[in-house]
């Protein structure tokens, strides 16, 4: 696991837990309740800002424009229900997990796989940004004076996510568990008693909506671009279906159930907000969020309305965690394939692809500082990845279905050919009317990332080809073995290096670089007293170099020693004891063996390089 060497092991520790055999990882699997905080909480947190979202684009239309917030919320809840019953077929057509990647790959090709995969990692590292920066704006809406603070709020919140699950899929799902279901329980109280006091004539009003100036007219693309914005109510619908396997079994079944009731509440608050704020007349405003205005009307600022706001929080905050589920399980599906470094495909010691994890925290943290913890200016980045992998996925299930003509395949088959041709419609609306705000810079990203994994599958097949034992032949013994130990002075590290070489081979001799005139005779009068029985070469350096002699002179002895010699370069290195002592030398030794593994596969010699540490003790 490439976790920081400087972290103490100790520290490290304390942080993620202790290491969990491999045989406990069919034990760390996940209830349909805590299957739903932790795939869910995306979803769920997406009705705390797409209702905003929408009504910041028709508020440029005045007053005339508010309105229509409800049909166009239930366009967007009907394109919920399609996508959500596409990817219920998908959950139960491939039950070992990958989602769009896996469906898109084995369908449509290798190409529209990672196209998908692309637009699946870019999505998930969005998803962090968005609902880590939702989360404070959630904060700062009840306390004000925290807004100077986003910025460092949203990035110690993604620290402390990215810490709990590397702790481990059960233990995040346990400490996530209480905050989802506190947020299904206060937005949907907020919700059901905004409904009953609209019934009933009693719901509170804000300003009126005839204030509202119009900068642009109400046209057809202003519909669009609110349309489009909305949609963000869609994100993380296809979680459930990239994680099938962190549920207990029957998998399919457990994961299929999460998300009919992931998709049912996710409606039921998107279209009841949308409701609530045409009827309270409630307006987007920069310094606090529409939800917070809603619940404070309702509850005249009580103590409700804090627990509204803490629970949005929560939920915005932790929605991050559905990507730090599936970010990691896809890119270790994407490293067995050899499309991403294998690293990210190594199952650390809490039975959590750690790299993945670690990753994902890294990229999100910098584009929350980039962005500046802003959720309008990362919703525009946000939806070109979603519906380009929403629509692959379902065409991707109507081949599947094609081929496989089993069961209610017909059926099937026009579910899923709608959902692709729906989320292809409003995809491409998206990247179109989003395109200048921001859209083309995840086109840009996904494409370059697709031609990046590209190029790591072949590196890997080459390795792979080169590698290979076919047509390979037996490599003839060497008939001698000749050592070469580079020394800079007489001391215990350079004797310990020397014991070393002479238990290796008989042939030794030790390479000394005279750098500084005067030191040579110091140094043979050394050589002299100590280890008399190995012959010393010194190499006179006009230029100071230290490398570059030595090259030549290896070149120089593998040429005269022929194919039949092999050559090992002993290199002695001394060890501080503590980090920062490392600073203060030249680390001639690493300089000299990094010069020496690429001048090796320029020259195609045989060469063997052995460290001989010498460890120091204070």
């Amino acid at each position: 696991m490439l976790r920081a060497k400087a972290l103490p092991a100790s520290l490290w520790r304390a942080l993620v837990g202790s290491p969990l055999e491999t045989q406990r990882l069919k034990h760390e699997k996940l209830t349909k309740v805590k299957g739903l905080a932790v795939f869910g909480a995306d979803a769920l947190s997406s009705s705390a800002y797409a209702t905003e979202e929408v009504l910041r684009i028709l508020v440029l239309a005045g007053a005339a424009a508010m309105p229509l917030t409800v049909p166009i919320s239930g366009a967007i809840v009907a394109l919920m229900a399609i996508v959500a019953t596409s990817y219920y077929q998908t959950v139960h057509a491939y039950p070992s997990g990958g989602g769009a990647y896996v469906v898109a790959r084995e369908n449509l090709g290798p190409l529209p796989g990672l196209v998908a995969a692309a637009a699946l990692l870019v999505d998930y590292v969005l998803t962090v940004a968005v609902s880590i920066s939702a989360g404070v704006a959630a904060i700062t809406s009840a306390s004000p004076r925290l807004f100077p603070y986003r910025v460092e709020l949203a990035v110690v919140l993604v620290a402390l996510i990215t810490v709990a699950n590397l702790r481990g899929v059960r233990e995040s799902g346990t400490l996530f568990a209480i905050p989802t279901y506190l947020f299904i329980f206060a937005f949907g109280s907020t919700v059901a008693i905004g409904i009953a006091a609209w019934l009933s004539g009693d719901l509170p009003r804000a300003s009126s909506p005839t204030e509202v100036a119009a900068t642009q007219p109400l046209t057809l693309f202003l519909v669009l671009r609110a349309f489009a914005s909305g949609t963000a109510a869609l994100t993380g619908i296809e979680a459930v279906s990239n994680g099938v396997q962190a549920f207990y079994p029957p998998e399919p079944r457990n994961a299929s159930r999460v998300l009919i009731a992931m998709v049912t509440i996710l409606a039921a608050f998107f279209f009841g907000t949308s409701l609530l704020v045409r009827e309270m007349a409630v307006l987007p405003r920069e310094e606090e969020t529409v939800v917070s205005q809603i619940a404070r009307l309702l509850f005249q600022g009580g103590w409700f309305y804090y627990v509204v706001q803490a629970a949005t929080m929560l939920i915005l905050v932790l929605a991050a965690n559905t990507a730090f589920a599936d970010f990691p399980r896809l890119s270790s599906i994407l490293a067995r394939d050899r499309y991403l470094p294998r690293q990210l495909a190594n199952l650390g010691d809490r039975l959590v692809f750690a790299n993945g994890i670690l990753l994902l925290g890294v990229t999100a943290s910098a584009l929350i500082v980039v962005f500046r913890a802003t959720v309008h200016n990362l919703i525009p980045l946000y939806m070109v990845g979603v519906f380009v992998s929403f629509t692959l996925s379902q065409a991707g299930m109507v081949r599947h279905w094609l081929s496989t003509r089993t069961g209610r395949w017909r059926l099937q088959l026009g579910i899923n050919g709608l959902g692709a041709l729906c989320t292809a419609v409003v995809g491409l609306e998206v990247a179109l009317v989003k395109f200048l705000d921001g859209a083309w810079i995840t086109v840009f990203v996904i494409g370059s990332f697709v031609l990046l994994m590209q190029a790591i599958h072949r590196h890997y097949e080459d390795l792979k080809q080169q590698l290979s034992l076919e047509r390979a032949k037996l490599p003839r013994p060497f008939k001698a073995h000749k050592v070469i130990v580079p020394v800079n002075n007489v001391h215990r590290g350079i004797l310990e290096a020397l014991r070393y070489a002479k238990a290796v081979s008989d042939d030794v001799t030790a390479v000394y670089v005279e750098i500084e005139p005067g030191a040579r005779e110091e140094i043979e009068r050394k050589w002299e007293r100590w280890v008399p029985d190995i012959p010393l070469v010194v190499l006179p350096s006009p230029y100071r170099s230290v490398v570059g002699p030595i090259l030549l002179y290896l070149d120089q002895v593998q040429r005269e020693a022929g194919p039949d010699t092999a050559l090992t370069v002993v290199l002695p290195e001394f060890v501080p004891r503590k980090w920062w002592h490392h600073l203060l030398h030249n680390q001639t030794a690493l300089m000299l063996k990094f010069a020496l593994l690429f001048r090796q596969r320029r020259l195609r010699r045989y060469k063997v390089l052995a460290d001989v540490p010498y460890y120091l003790t204070r």
